[in-house]
């Protein structure tokens, strides 16, 4: 090619990609999406390469985020037109760096890229999400599948579960009294209760001789909690505004955590298949032995609702403390005593679907009800072996009709109340046949209402439906199980074993797949965990009972 030629070829693909990203930028702001794009997936393996899987799951991908809703996606002609003019290449070479150098041109905040690959077995699906601006990984995930139906009906619960990891984005569109209305809602996956952090830009950093714009600065005013909900919008009130600074209309917002919930009842939604998802690695651990702010005695519960908040029992010192997920303190509330508010001994903590967190306080005999910020709402029970009695509250969880299910160790039962303490049912005895409890610690409920309890000193977890008729108990490697939840990333059923220190991953039929962690004080062991949650963002909370800590497990 001629010097000219080359010239005038460059000049056209600059004017192009210029009008592209203008394009996209423009529509940001329009629609307060962020913008991703799906590249072919290397195709390996003899099948995947004939069948061309790697450009066929690319469009299955694609189409699967625009049905998501939550993202603009680029479209494809428009991706492989910037490809081949930037001499980028074909499928299978397109690494992170190139990846995130595409994503600049295309002014996309995320690319996808990844492989199939072809096996005796069936086929494997690894899908990357990549952040354009570092360059980062910020997602990776497998979906495996024993055909190419099989695969590609998959593709739509695990673009779904990829979704769910990534934050909610959009402004403030009016404020009438002390209410700001947003322009989030149901059809994007806001909730009830779901809290954003506001923010608004100010300078914008250019590089002194390129000219390129390398970022924006965001200036916090506060943050807002979702108070009730519409199809497109949201109705927010402040919980928190910053020194000097106002919650206006025009602000940003972007939701604090990700978008999904365990003893909140199970999430709403289409759940992953069974096994798309890495085995658990330990992210970090906080808190040291003491009361001050942040500090634990003997943390026995916790729950992860799903939206950045995780609430911890500290059972010695009474009290709720909350923290978001990178272990940040946020709140607490409940000192020892016996009126309303105060509390002896919490052994155990759920939230529901509104933000509601329900407390068993232990050696009140009761449970306690407040709102998402420590606001007390009313209690029930007392000490006793009637109905809607306790006498040794051991556990709570909530359902997903919000139903609040409660385990009792002395007593050896489940009951199950409505979300204002009336009783509605309850089954279990003392013994050691099928349906009976010898100590049980804890439970959860999964999306399908079916109960799962922590048998204790039987050894096992015993699985009901929600009106307590048995369906399976799990024996496998069990020791002393106190608590149990739902791997939402896998459908997997997570058991916390006291007496082992261990993490147990179980398929849904009792089958031990694999452990994690085990005893002692270093990071990702523990020393008598008794409390478990998950928070639908590929997250797993150990209240660290013995070590007086929690630790935050992630995929």
């Amino acid at each position: 090619m001629r010097p000219h030629q080359r010239a005038r070829t460059s000049c056209a693909i600059f004017i192009f990609a210029l009008l592209l990203w203008a394009t996209f930028h423009t529509s940001v702001h329009a629609a307060a999406r962020s913008r991703i794009a799906v590249v072919d997936l290397e195709a390996q393996g003899k099948k995947a390469r004939s069948e061309e899987l790697g450009k066929v799951a690319a469009q299955w991908l694609t189409t699967a985020f625009v049905n998501q809703g939550r993202f603009d996606v680029i479209e494809r002609q428009a991706l492989r037109k910037v490809i081949e003019e930037q001499q980028l290449g074909v499928a299978g070479v397109i690494d992170v760096n190139t990846a995130a150098q595409l994503g600049r041109v295309l002014g996309a905040t995320y690319m996808v890229t990844g492989a199939v690959t072809s096996h005796r077995q069936g086929l494997d699906l690894n899908v990357k999400i990549i952040e354009t601006e570092s360059a980062a990984i910020k997602v990776a995930d497998r979906l495996a599948a024993g055909s190419v139906g099989a695969l590609s009906k998959r593709i739509g619960p695990f673009v779904a579960q990829l979704v769910s990891k990534f934050p909610l984005r959009g402004f403030i569109i009016h404020q009438k009294g002390n209410t700001f209305i947003l322009d989030v809602g149901k059809s994007v996956g806001a909730k009830v209760g779901m809290q954003f952090e506001v923010y608004r830009e100010g300078e914008i950093f250019k590089h002194p001789v390129s000219g390129e714009i390398l970022g924006v600065e965001k200036i916090s005013t506060g943050k807002l909690q979702v108070t009730e909900i519409q199809e497109k919008l949201a109705f927010a009130r402040v919980v928190e505004q910053k020194t000097d600074e106002t919650v206006s209309v025009g602000d940003n917002v972007v939701s604090i955590g990700a978008v999904a919930s365990r003893k909140t009842g199970p999430i709403i939604g289409v759940p992953s298949a069974v096994g798309t998802s890495s085995a658990l690695r330990f992210a970090q651990a906080w808190g040291l032995v003491g009361s001050g702010t942040g500090d634990f005695q003997k943390p026995f519960g916790i729950a992860a609702d799903g939206v950045g908040n995780v609430y911890v029992a500290d059972t010695y010192n009474s009290r709720i403390q909350v923290f978001d997920t990178s272990g940040t303190f946020m709140k607490s509330w409940g000192q020892k005593g016996t009126g309303s508010g105060s509390m002896t001994l919490p052994y155990d903590v759920a939230v529901d679907g509104e933000g509601n967190v329900y407390v068993a306080d232990t050696y009140n005999h009761r449970v306690q009800k407040f709102d998402a910020n420590g606001v007390f709402l009313g209690h029930w029970g007392q000490k006793g072996t009637g109905s809607g009695d306790f006498y040794f509250l051991s556990g709570i969880a909530v359902g997903p009709d919000g139903a609040v299910y409660t385990v009792d160790a002395k007593m050896n039962r489940v009951q199950v109340f409505d979300n204002q303490g009336k009783f509605l049912r309850s089954w279990g005895s003392k013994g050691k046949g099928s349906g009976d409890f010898v100590e049980p610690m804890g439970l959860t409920v999964d999306e399908s209402g079916n109960v799962y309890v922590a048998d204790s000193k039987m050894r096992r977890v015993q699985k009901f439906d929600s009106q307590g008729r048995f369906l399976a108990a799990f024996t496998d490697r069990l020791h002393y199980p106190a608590d149990v939840a739902i791997d939402q990333s896998t459908g997997n059923l997570l058991v916390l074993d006291a007496a082992t220190a261990l993490i147990w991953e179980m398929s849904p039929t009792g089958q031990s797949l694999r452990s994690y962690a085990g005893p002692g004080k270093s990071s990702g062991r523990f020393v008598k965990p008794y409390g478990l949650s998950t928070d639908g963002a590929s997250n797993v909370f150990v209240a660290d009972t013995g070590n007086s800590r929690v630790q935050r497990f992630s995929h």
